[in-house]
């Protein structure tokens, strides 16, 4: 099950109840930490699936991938490309190029637990779940297995074409 699904303590087997007693918090912690581990697997499992894809793909050399471990600027040129933050040891900001054509596409994956944030520059990214997205917003997530693809539109903003299994990025506040 992904992060984003909502978890009720009924889900985690939990009794909705006031805990009185160590052994009864004891007890609610390790089914807490065993939900966890689940969640962690599942997304680990569609992490090593999609890297996978990729490099299936990348052996035949018409993708390219580029991990990044420092913040970057995107340029026109690598439009179709898939970028990561593969190897990173803190937050990457990946920073969408001023210009784009119309169908200029960029692939996002989250490959390490630090964010990976997708900065639009002055445009805006504008995703059917958050319409009411402000300009100069970016997005980020750190859950290995989030990916999304963004494309330019005729009005120099960016628009979601694909979230992957994952759902919703964060939004800045």
């Amino acid at each position: 099950m992904p992060l984003s699904s909502p978890v009720s303590p009924r889900d985690l087997g939990l009794k909705e109840k006031k805990l009185q007693s160590v052994e009864e918090i004891e007890a609610a912690f390790n089914i807490i930490v065993r939900r966890l581990n689940e969640v962690y697997k599942y997304n680990r499992r569609d992490h090593d699936r999609l890297t996978e894809d990729v490099e299936d793909v990348s052996e035949g050399g018409s993708l390219t991938v580029e991990a990044h471990t420092s913040s970057d600027t995107l340029t026109e040129a690598e439009s179709g490309s898939v970028h990561t933050n593969r190897g990173a040891s803190g937050t990457i900001t990946l920073t969408l190029p001023a210009i784009a054509p119309v169908g200029t596409t960029f692939t996002f994956c989250v490959q390490e637990t630090e964010y990976l944030r997708i900065d639009p520059g002055s445009a805006t990214i504008r995703d059917i779940s958050n319409p009411g997205l402000a300009a100069s917003k970016y997005i980020e997530a750190m859950v290995i297995g989030k990916a999304i693809t963004l494309a330019a539109d005729s009005n120099g903003d960016w628009f979601t074409t694909d979230q992957g299994a994952f759902g919703i990025w964060l939004l800045e506040s």
